[in-house]
């Protein structure tokens, strides 16, 4: 069994677009909560798709404490 490592900010989340989790968070903070606005301004959750779940998670944890 493998110990998988936490994520960390600087972790990229998309590797289509490069985007890392701290991009997100930095546009969640700046009250850009819309997963199709943050995608556009990123690139992420728009090419393979990999990404999608933890991208939707991500919005929908930071977004709300907003």
């Amino acid at each position: 069994m493998t110990a998988t490592k936490p994520n960390t900010e600087n972790d990229v989340l998309c590797y289509c677009s490069g985007t890392t989790e701290q991009q997100i968070k930095t546009l969640l903070a700046e009250g850009i909560v819309d997963p199709e606005r943050i995608s556009r301004i990123t690139g992420a959750a728009s090419g393979c798709g990999g990404c999608e779940f933890e991208f939707q998670h991500l919005i929908s944890e930071y977004g709300q404490k907003t």
